[in-house]
């Protein structure tokens, strides 16, 4: 009998053990997480996820079978991107297909964000697994084991593969130990697929100008000449859809800025929200005029062509999808297309409106006063951004030096911090033209120098990369000059006496090192002007409650 109540006693005792075991799931779960899972759930917090609506209830049944296809051919586009942003960046992906662990999951959800193991908002830092610290500034364009002076050397011993190897559309590979360059079109083997996606696609469109950009653009694809689509891209009028496809932008080539990667864009048009913009369009001629630069570089005209329209978007993918998401574009980057037919700036309004809501605003009522903050306004921020786009297309395109070479070219691996510097400063000196023409108001101005103080620290956040340094400069230089300060409170101010005319200095040093195509002074602008200070890190701390960027989901 003794035994029995023994042995029911400790039964009890082991029983409630495992109750209390029970009983605090959530406790032994945080005490077993890793360090690793933590960082990454931080990480994820980084990002505000959102759904966007887009409303394609005026489309026809055409239209819309246009766009789902569209999307396909977008996924495509965003296949072949993985290829190109690192050489890890799908081994990476499919080791965690299978994820079964909340860890892994949620490791899945950031490396799927950043296109790899590499945090794009900590200057591309390594945060899962094995391998390099930080991306290869090579991403998957190069062999890895490739240097910057052997491929200088390779092409100054074989001058007649130079263009080759600087194109925009190959892939540097290693055959047998020697350099070789490879067209995008034999490279990737989905670049086939893509084509004849975009020829399905272009079935459905009842708009004969963007039936005939599709079919261009798979021809472009297959060849990888580029030129003759993207005029026709510039030809599309009167169309409900527009899309972006294919190598586009060199952010990703961080050695030379020579080599495009893949993206897609998926938008359908806002008619109403784009005539509001006309006067932009009308002022362009006016804008470059006004550059505060030497005549000597200044275009006489930037031609009639240029086009601005306001869109939602349905589909990101590839490079422009890659964490921080973008909100407008301006292109084609191909200066021979810009001077033939202008640019087209595209505004993405519901991520516009996103940005603005979940990340400036709160960014701005942190950091002003309120007798400043009262003037953040989110028709100031879509409104820089436009101008923003609209001055990518102004200033030179070509160095005024003997060798007469794109901008891109001269500058090289600093070229897309400078650029996006430009067309930032530039934006903001396009304001007090504005003003002075009576276009915009006092009171309007207001709301545009505070938005764009706040905007600065939204992009500054988003870690390294060319938007980052292009705001880190402009933001140490108006603090240089005074045009931004702190009050004894610690709140920001602004100096609406000197902002302009510091605006000023900034737009004219960036244009002129842009003229005459100063590698030398891009770097040193760089170097003094586009790093993190102290005094800025502790700025960005304090907003660490505020999302660094959004993370869409797109119903329609």
């Amino acid at each position: 009998m003794n035994i029995l109540k023994i042995c029911l006693f400790f039964s009890i005792i082991v029983l409630l053990i495992s109750c209390e075991k029970q009983d605090l799931p959530q406790e032994n779960k945080e005490a077993q997480m890793t360090n690793e899972h933590k960082a990454v759930l931080d990480k994820l917090n980084e990002y505000a996820a959102i759904d966007l609506n887009v409303d394609l209830s005026h489309l026809t049944s055409n239209e819309r079978t246009l766009i789902n296809l569209l999307v396909e051919a977008g996924h495509i586009a965003d296949d072949i991107f993985w290829q190109q942003v690192s050489h890890d960046a799908i081994k990476t992906r499919d080791s965690l297909a299978n994820a079964e662990t909340q860890e892994a999951k949620d490791m899945l959800k950031y490396v799927m964000i950043n296109y790899g193991p590499y945090d794009d908002l900590s200057d591309k830092a390594r945060f899962l697994g094995s391998g390099p610290a930080r991306r290869p500034l090579g991403g998957g364009f190069y062999p890895e084991d490739m240097t910057k002076d052997e491929f200088n050397n390779y092409v100054l011993s074989n001058p007649d593969k130079a263009n080759l190897f600087k194109n925009d559309y190959t892939v540097i590979t290693r055959e047998n130990g020697t350099l070789t360059a490879v067209p995008y079109s034999k490279f990737y083997a989905q670049s086939h697929k893509l084509a004849m996606k975009l020829e399905e696609a272009a079935q459905y469109a009842d708009n004969p100008t963007l039936k005939n950009y599709l079919i261009m653009r798979a021809n472009s694809i297959r060849t990888d000449n580029y030129f003759t689509s993207d005029l026709a891209w510039m030809d599309i009028n009167d169309s409900n859809i527009d899309i972006v496809i294919g190598p586009i932008e060199n952010y990703q080539d961080e050695i030379f800025n020579y080599k495009t990667a893949y993206e897609a864009v998926i938008m359908v048009k806002d008619p109403e929200a784009t005539k509001e913009l006309e006067m932009y369009k009308n002022n362009m001629n006016n804008f470059e005029k006004n550059l505060p630069i030497d005549e000597k570089f200044k275009n006489r005209t930037i031609g009639d062509g240029n086009i601005i329209q306001v869109c939602n978007v349905v589909y990101f993918g590839g490079d422009c999808n890659q964490a921080v998401k973008t909100i407008a574009a301006a292109l084609p980057n191909d200066p021979k297309v810009a001077d033939k037919k202008g640019r087209k700036l595209s505004m993405y309004k519901n991520h516009m409106e996103a940005k603005y809501e979940k990340i400036v605003k709160p960014i701005g009522e942190l950091m002003f006063s309120p007798e400043r903050s009262k003037y953040l306004n989110g028709k100031a921020f879509t409104s820089f951004v436009t101008l923003h786009e609209v001055s990518h297309a102004l200033g030179p395109k070509y160095t005024s030096n003997n060798k007469k070479e794109e901008i891109r070219l001269a500058l090289k691996d600093r070229y897309s911090a400078i650029e996006e510097c430009k067309a930032d400063i530039v934006s903001m000196y396009n304001h007090k033209y504005l003003l002075e023409t009576n276009q915009y108001t006092n009171e309007y101005i207001k709301q545009a120098m505070t938005t764009y103080v706040a905007g600065l620290y939204r992009s500054i956040r988003f870690g390294g990369g060319a938007h980052y340094k292009a705001n880190l400069i402009q933001l140490n230089f108006l603090k240089e000059k005074g045009a931004i300060f702190k009050k004894d409170d610690g709140k920001f101010e602004i100096n609406e006496d000197i902002f302009f005319e510091a605006v000023k200095d900034l737009a004219n040093l960036i244009l002129t090192t842009q003229a005459i195509g100063d590698y030398n002074k891009a770097g040193e602008i760089l170097d003094k002007y586009g790093i993190v200070t102290p005094e800025i890190e502790n700025e960005i701390n304090a907003l660490k409650q505020i999302p660094r960027d959004i993370l869409p989901k797109y119903i329609y």
